[in-house]
């Protein structure tokens, strides 16, 4: 879903607007909008009547996203980056909240257990730029969501575009493509607004 359509949906919703009718409005899938609440803290926020909007609600957004990103195996730095927040900032929620610093100690614990080696998790082999392109190329991923997707660190990523020119290119052109797709896939309502 696009971000204008995604704002549209959220505002109609804190608005008191039923889901299902606020989706339609949108010219959105219902089935489209649920499965993309694992993925959209401040819409899974909204679906349960709080406005995702306030600070302490942004907080709880951030907490889930460096939580699930934590989980799938990202490194703290990489998760915190994602939550758009700094490590230091997660020490200081983990310090102040004891709800939260077990949690991320046990997210910790677990993902120790099923953690790719660092190793493993630094080879861009040509087989994972191959389907990095082509996740990029969809236009339903972003880097970071792609690089996770296929099992490597997101910052052997930036590091390969800094030393390779090719590559750089390349992934430019699969994240224009991206664009293009995600354009071509919006409803009608939101192309003519641009």
């Amino acid at each position: 879903m696009g971000q204008e359509a995604r704002d549209v949906l959220i505002a109609r919703l804190r608005e008191g607007e039923s889901l299902d009718q606020a989706a339609e409005q949108c010219g959105l899938d219902l089935q489209h909008v649920l499965d993309s609440v694992p993925y959209d803290p401040q819409l899974a926020i909204v679906l349960v009547g709080r406005d995702p909007y306030t600070p302490q609600e942004r907080q709880i957004a951030q907490r889930g996203v460096f939580l699930g990103q934590l989980a799938l195996g990202v490194r703290v730095a990489d998760a915190a980056r994602a939550a758009d927040v700094t490590t230091s900032q997660v020490r200081k929620w983990a310090d102040a909240d004891p709800h939260f610093g077990r949690a991320y100690q046990a997210v910790v614990r677990y993902t120790k257990e099923f953690a790719v080696s660092r190793r493993s998790r630094a080879n861009l082999v040509p087989e994972h730029a191959t389907k990095l392109f082509a996740l990029l190329e969809t236009g339903r991923y972003s880097v970071a969501g792609a690089s996770i997707e296929i099992g490597i660190s997101e910052g052997v990523v930036y590091a390969r575009i800094k030393r390779d020119k090719a590559f750089a290119a390349r992934l430019q052109q699969a994240q224009e493509r991206g664009r293009a797709a995600r354009e071509a896939r919006a409803p009608a309502w939101s192309r003519s607004r641009s």
